[in-house]
C-alpha cells in the first residue's frame, strides 16, 4: 500500500503524508536574516534580535517566536525579516491559515528569497491552493534555478494535479541536482508505482535507501513495490525491516498483513491488522483489511462492523469500497436485497456524467468496436474464460480493443495482445485520461471484465466514455452503476426477479465458455473404489465457506460413517490457519478429525483424490467447478441467491445433469448421501464427464462468441433506434 491521506509520509518523519509531503525549509530560512543583519542600518532589527529568534527556532520554541516576531513587524513593518519569522513559526505550529498573510507580506518585501517563495508554496498547498503554490515554486526556481527543494515541492503539486510527466521531470531534476535527496527518490518511486512502472520505482526506492538506510518509510514503500511485483518473500523482508526500525509503524503492520493474507497465513494476517489498529485505531485501511481477512477465515461475525468502521473513516476510498463489496457478496447471512443495496449505495456516489454521442456513427449492421477493460489479461484464472471469447470473435462483426490495467505483464499477456486489433495499456493513467482515449477510439460498447474485483477500473465507466456499457465475468453480478447499461449473465443464474442495476442480458446457455490449461492430469477412477469410502472435497476460496456450509457438510459426514472431506486451497496448509478451522468446524457441529486440509501443488492432480465436489453456498464456486468437472469429478450444488449463488446450477444444467442441483439444504444433504452410495454411477459419470463437457455449451467457444456478438448487435441497434 502506498501513502494515503492519513498514512505516514515515506520520508520517515512520522508525520502524516498530507501534512509532511512537501518540505518546510526552516533550517536555511534565517541565513538571509543573518547576512542582512551583518550590516545593521537605521530601521532594521539588530543582530542580537535576529540571533535570538534563530536560536528559538533551533530549540523549537515557536510560541515565543510568534511573540517576538509580532513585535518586530510592529516596529519594522517594511522589513521582511519579522514577517518571515512569523509565517515560519505559524507554519511549524500547524497554523497554516495564520501563516499565509505574513508569508505573503514577507515574499513581497523579500522578492529575491527563493527559500521563502518555496515555503510560501508549501503553505498555499496545505491550504488547498495548488495553482498559487505552483506559481510560488516556479518563482523560487526563477530566483534559484538549481534549487532541488523547489523542484521537489513542485513535483508534489504537479503529481497531485495528475500532471505526471511534468511531476516526474521535476523529481528527476531534484535528484540530478542533489543525488542524495532521499525524499525526492521516495516520492518518485511512489508516483512510478502508481503509474505501474514498478521496475523503475524499485530503482528509485533503493537509491533512497542507499542515502537513508534507516528510513522505515522507504523500506515500507519498497515492500509495496515488491508486493506488486509478486516478490512476496522480499516484500515481507522489507516490511519486517521497517518494523525493526519503527516497531509501532501501523502502515507496515497492515501491509505485512496483506502479504500473510495473500500467501494463506491468515491467522498471522489477522494479528498484523489487529496490531496496526492497536497503534492507530482510526486506520481505515487496517479496519477494511481486517474485515476482508475475517471473511477469508470464513468467520463473518465482525465483517460488517469492521468494514463500516473503515467506511466511516474513508467513505470515498476506492480500495475500501472494492473490498467491502467483494466481502459482502460472500456474506452468508445477508439477503440478496441487502447486498444489492450496498452496490447501489456505492454507485449512487457518482454524478451523472455529461455526455454527447450525437456525432457517434449510428449505421446499423456495421462492424462494431468493442472495448474490453480488465487487469487480468495475464496468468489469472480469468484467462480460461477470456480465451474462448476473444479467440472466437468474428473479425468481420467486431473490432476488438483491449484496455489493459495489468500491473505486471507476463507471457499470457503477450498471447492476449495478439488477439486484439488495438491494445491500450492504461496502467497508472487517470480515469479521465482513459475515458478520453476510449472516446477517441470511437468504442461502441465498453465491457467491464472485472466488476469489483482487485484493480478494477470502474471509475472509467462512471464517466460514460462509450454510448453502451456492459459488465461481464468478474464478480458476475451488478456493478451498482447506473452508467453501466447491461450485465451479461445467463438464464439459469439470473431467473426473473434477479437484482441488478443494469439490464440483464441472458446469454443463450452459460455466462461463459471454458478452456482448460493445455496440460492437466489424467483422469483417475473414483478414489472410493480403492479407499472403500467416499471422499467429498472442496477446492475453492475460503471466503466462500461459512457456518452454514460447515453445518451442512458436518451432517453429511455424520450420516455417512467413514466418509471424509478434503479442503484443498491456499491457507489450508498453514498450521495456525488449520487450527482455526478445526475450532470453527467443531463449533458448528462438524468433526474436524474427518477433514483433510491441504494445498495441492497441482490442483488438477489433487482433484483425483475426490469422489464428489461439494459446491459452497449461498455464493457458489467459480473456476473450481469447471476444473473439477474437467477432471471428471461431479459437482453437487445448491441453487441459492441469484445470480452468484447459481453458478453451479448453470453448469450442471448445461451439462444435462440437473439431478445434481439441490433446492434446499436438506435436499443437498439427501442427494450427497444418495450419490455417495452408488460408486458404479460415480465411475460411469467420471469416465464420460470430459467428453460431456467438450460437447456441451460450457466449452463451445465459437457458439458462445456468436451469442455474445448477437447480444452486442441487439444492444447497439436498440441504442441507435432509441437515440
Amino acid at each position: 500500500m502506498m501513502p494515503g491521506r492519513n498514512t505516514p509520509c515515506p520520508c520517515g518523519s512520522g508525520k502524516k503524508y498530507k501534512q509532511c509531503h512537501g518540505k518546510l525549509e526552516v533550517r536555511p530560512a534565517f541565513e538571509p536574516m543573518r547576512q542582512q543583519a551583518q550590516s545593521v542600518v537605521h530601521g532594521m532589527p539588530g543582530q542580537q534580535e535576529v540571533n535570538t529568534i534563530a536560536a528559538l527556532f533551533n530549540e523549537g520554541r515557536h510560541a515565543e517566536i510568534v511573540t517576538l516576531a509580532r513585535s518586530m513587524t510592529a516596529r519594522f513593518p517594511a522589513v521582511g525579516l519579522g514577517w518571515r519569522a512569523l509565517g515560519a513559526a505559524y507554519s511549524l505550529m500547524g497554523r497554516s491559515a495564520e501563516a499565509l498573510a505574513p508569508m505573503r507580506k514577507a515574499a513581497a518585501l523579500l522578492p529575491g528569497d527563493a527559500e521563502l517563495q518555496s515555503n510560501l508554496g508549501n503553505t498555499l498547498k496545505r491550504l488547498g491552493m495548488p495553482e498559487e503554490a505552483e506559481a510560488s515554486y516556479r518563482r523560487a526556481l526563477q530566483i534559484k534555478p538549481d534549487y532541488p527543494d523547489a523542484y521537489y515541492n513542485l513535483g508534489v503539486v504537479l503529481q497531485d494535479a495528475g500532471r505526471l510527466a511534468e511531476a516526474e521531470a521535476s523529481y528527476r531534476r531534484a535528484v540530478q541536482i542533489r543525488p542524495a535527496f532521499a525524499e525526492a527518490h521516495i516520492s518518485l518511486a511512489t508516483m512510478l508505482t502508481n503509474m505501474g512502472r514498478l521496475s523503475e520505482a524499485e530503482v528509485s526506492c533503493r537509491r533512497a535507501l542507499e542515502v537513508k538506510p534507516d528510513s522505515y518509510g522507504a523500506h515500507n514503500n519498497l515492500g509495496a513495490i515488491l508486493y506488486f511485483l509478486g516478490r512476496t518473500d522480499e516484500a515481507e523482508s522489507s516490511y519486517m525491516r521497517a518494523l525493526q526500525i519503527k516497531p509501532d509503524y501501523a502502515e507496515a503492520h497492515s501491509n505485512l498483513g496483506n502479504i500473510f493474507r495473500d500467501v494463506g497465513r491468515l491467522i498471522e494476517a489477522e494479528s498484523s491488522c489487529r496490531r496496526a489498529l492497536q497503534i492507530e485505531p482510526d486506520f481505515a485501511e487496517a479496519h477494511q483489511n481486517l474485515s476482508f481477512i475475517l471473511a477469508l477465515l470464513s468467520d463473518f461475525d465482525q465483517v460488517v462492523a469492521e468494514s463500516d468502521a473503515a467506511l466511516r473513516l474513508k467513505p470515498d476510498d476506492p480500495v475500501i469500497c472494492e473490498q467491502r463489496l467483494y466481502a459482502f457478496s460472500y456474506h452468508p447471512d445477508l439477503t440478496a436485497e441487502q447486498i444489492y443495496a450496498e452496490f447501489v449505495r456505492w454507485g449512487d456516489r457518482f454524478p451523472d456524467p455529461v455526455v454527447d454521442f450525437s456525432a457517434h456513427d449510428r449505421t446499423p449492421g456495421r462492424r462494431l468496436k468493442i472495448g474490453y477493460v480488465s487487469p487480468d489479461f495475464r496468468r489469472h484464472t480469468s484467462r480460461f474464460f477470456f480465451w474462448p471469447l476473444f479467440s472466437n470473435h468474428d473479425p468481420a462483426a467486431v473490432e476488438l480493443y483491449a484496455y489493459s490495467n495489468v500491473k505486471v505483464e507476463d507471457d499470457v499477456t503477450q498471447e492476449f495482445e495478439g488477439l486484439f486489433d488495438r491494445w491500450r495499456d492504461i496502467r497508472g493513467a487517470a480515469d479521465s485520461e482513459v475515458a478520453r482515449i476510449i472516446r477517441e477510439d470511437g468504442i461502441d460498447i465498453l465491457v467491464d471484465c472485472c466488476n469489483h474485483m482487485r484493480d478494477d477500473r470502474l471509475g472509467v465507466f462512471t464517466l460514460k466514455p462509450a454510448p453502451i456499457q456492459a459488465t461481464w465475468l468478474g464478480a458476475a453480478w451488478t456493478t451498482g452503476l447506473k452508467m453501466v447499461d447491461y450485465a451479461l449473465i445467463d438464464p439459469y443464474m439470473a431467473p426473473e426477479g434477479t437484482l441488478t442495476r443494469e439490464t440483464i442480458v441472458r446469454l443463450p446457455h452459460c455466462f461463459v465458455a471454458y478452456r482448460p490449461p493445455e496440460e492437466t492430469a489424467e483422469i483417475a477412477p473414483p478414489p472410493c473404489l480403492k479407499n472403500g469410502y467416499v471422499t467429498f472435497g472442496y477446492s475453492g476460496r475460503t471466503e466462500r465457506l461459512n457456518h452454514h456450509t460447515f453445518r451442512v457438510w458436518g451432517e453429511i459426514l455424520r450420516r455417512i460413517p467413514g466418509a471424509k472431506l478434503i479442503l484443498d486451497f491456499r491457507g489450508f496448509d498453514d498450521p495456525p490457519t488449520q487450527a482455526h478451522y478445526r475450532q470453527f468446524m467443531a463449533r458448528h457441529g462438524m468433526n474436524p478429525d474427518r477433514v483433510i486440509m491441504r494445498k495441492s501443488a497441482n490442483i488438477f492432480a489433487g482433484l483425483n483424490d475426490i469422489d464428489i465436489l461439494l459446491d459452497c453456498f449461498p455464493h457458489s464456486g467459480g473456476t473450481m467447478l469447471f476444473d473439477a468437472l474437467w477432471m471428471g469429478v461431479p459437482v453437487l450444488t445448491l441453487s441459492s441467491r441469484p445470480p452468484v449463488g447459481r453458478i453451479g446450477t448453470s453448469l450442471m444444467i448445461n451439462l444435462g445433469l440437473p439431478e445434481w442441483v439441490a433446492g434446499s439444504e436438506e435436499e443437498y444433504i439427501a442427494k450427497a448421501c444418495a450419490f455417495a452410495q452408488n460408486p458404479q454411477a460415480l465411475t460411469e459419470l467420471r469416465s464420460g464427464m470430459r467428453e460431456r463437457m467438450k460437447n456441451s455449451p460450457l466449452m463451445d467457444g465459437a457458439g458462445f462468441a456468436r451469442g455474445v456478438e448477437e447480444a452486442y448487435r441487439e444492444m447497439f441497434e436498440k441504442w441507435v433506434f432509441r437515440v
